[in-house]
């Protein structure tokens, strides 16, 4: 299922490098479905082995920590804005009262 998004990364990452590792970190910790696990340890093991020269241990792992963060403050910020508005309109459907009630 994931072969094909496998292969595109690991060519992406001697192109990109850590800025694709930090993207790809900040749409995981957003709404793509799309674990750390396939990003991380792909470009880890490709720096460990030195195949790819524009990865490295401490950098690869800086831009994933920076990548996650920014996803998570867009999602957080997202949920600020619109979260409860959603929560009062469609939270019924999911049996969440307001405390109005």
């Amino acid at each position: 299922m994931f072969k094909g998004l496998l292969d595109w990364y690991l060519n992406a990452l001697a192109t990109c490098g850590p800025a694709l590792i930090g993207l790809m970190m900040a749409m995981e910790s957003t709404i793509v479905p799309l674990p750390s696990e396939f990003i991380i340890p792909p470009a880890a093991h490709l720096a460990y082995t030195g195949q790819n020269p524009h990865l490295s241990h401490c950098g690869d792992h800086y831009c994933g920590t920076l990548g996650s963060w920014i996803g998570a403050t867009i999602m957080y910020w997202a949920s600020r804005a619109a979260g409860r508005p959603l929560v009062l309109r469609y939270g019924r459907f999911a049996m969440i009262s307001t405390g109005e009630d």
